[in-house]
């Protein structure tokens, strides 16, 4: 099941990724500036916002075998509707679907992870499975302008190969994956809590707005900076193939940084953990907007490899919480990932408008680093359920 896991991750970010890989062609053909640019790639992170709380109620309802095949799928019609787009609005309704899709995985995930692991060991797989949606996304960053592009010939086919790719990984979850065990049930069989009983504990524990706000400063940077990452390397002078190659570096030093991380947090406190791997990122990201050459490849890596920690650590938090557990989960997760998507939202859109003000990205990098360090006060509050007990 982590395996599959993994998979249904990996297309999320195979499609994630992809459209930031063709910015450059796209944006010239249908004639966009900076701030269009910035919203289609929040497009999908504003749906998921609304989408959230309906998706986590959905797979708490149906299942994580039958909402996470619904999922891929959606996420793999977002991919190959952006082959037929031919002007802003059409793609900018492309890109949204995914933010239908997209919040059933992320969500359905996660549960699959509490449902199925507890302890240490869901730690550690909280650590492999987010690794599936990084490795999806160096595949787009790394392939699409040196291999796939230049091979299909249009950013057009190249939408739909990966949209083709995600539709079968949504043929192998359904075939293969199955439901974890239900949950015990109360006298008279009904379910130990309901999906509307879980939310109204998730929504009024503080432990859980906390974790959830420093959630919001990695969706931030993730997306902010992640989106913009090829075309702030292209403005440093390289071709469009060198920069994908290096916009793939802070993703597959994620990879290493997301399993380390969760090997330190099962020994060390989560949010000393969490804390460090914040300063580290603010400073590389200053970094990333300074420096050239084998400096930058060692700043991108920093920055990928401690930005990757924080989203793991944080969602094992929330599954230890007594308030949570396996049963509340899919609520507590869909109050995580909505919020977090206001900034995966605002981060490439706010990036975007000041790449049109300012001409360059520093005033965006700045932007992100400031957040990052100030996330450090309600990091410093959250209540760690191992260290408690």
């Amino acid at each position: 099941m982590l395996a599959l896991a993994w998979l249904a991750y990996s297309g999320f970010g195979i499609i994630t990724s992809s459209l930031p890989a063709l910015i450059t062609p796209i944006r010239t053909e249908l004639h966009l500036t900076y701030s269009e640019v910035g919203i289609l790639l929040g497009a999908w992170q504003l749906v998921y916002i609304v989408a959230s709380y309906p998706a986590g109620m959905f797979v708490d309802r149906v299942g994580t075998h039958r909402s996470l095949t619904l999922g891929i799928l959606l996420v793999a019609i977002s991919g190959l509707m952006r082959a037929f787009a031919t002007d802003f609005t059409a793609l900018f309704l492309s890109v949204a679907i995914f933010g239908i899709g997209g919040p059933i995985i992320s969500i359905g995930v996660p549960k699959v992870i509490a449902s199925w692991f507890s302890g240490r060991p869901r730690v550690t797989a909280a650590g492999i499975y987010s690794t599936g949606s990084t490795s999806g996304s160096i595949l787009s960053l790394s392939t699409t302008n040196s291999l796939v592009l230049p091979m299909l010939g249009s950013w057009q086919a190249t939408c739909a190969v990966y949209g083709s790719i995600v539709v079968g990984i949504a043929a192998t979850w359904w075939l293969l994956a199955r439901d974890p065990p239900k949950p015990p049930v109360r006298a008279g069989g009904a379910p130990a809590i309901s999906f509307r009983d879980a939310c109204m504990t998730v929504l009024t524990t503080k432990a859980v707005w906390l974790v959830v706000i420093v959630g919001f400063t990695g969706f931030m940077i993730n997306h902010g900076f992640r989106s913009w990452l090829p075309q702030i390397l292209e403005s440093k002078g390289m071709s469009a193939a060198d920069a994908g190659y290096l916009a793939a570096l802070p993703g597959l030093a994620s990879i290493a940084g997301s399993i380390t991380t969760a090997r330190m947090a099962a020994k060390f406190p989560r949010k000393v953990v969490i804390a460090s791997c914040l300063v580290t990122v603010g400073v590389a990201l200053v970094a990333v907007n300074l420096l050239t050459g084998l400096p930058l490849v060692l700043a991108l890596a920093v920055q990928g490899f401690f930005a990757g920690g924080v989203g793991p650590v944080l969602l094992t938090i929330l599954m230890d919480l007594r308030e949570v557990g396996a049963g509340a989960m899919g609520a507590a997760a869909g109050i995580y990932f909505a919020v977090g998507e206001v900034g995966g939202f605002a981060g490439p859109s706010v990036m975007g408008v000041l790449k049109d003000w300012t001409g360059g990205f520093t005033a965006g990098l700045l932007m992100l680093t400031a957040i990052t360090i100030i996330m450090l006060v309600p990091t410093a509050m959250i209540r760690d359920p191992r260290a408690a007990s």
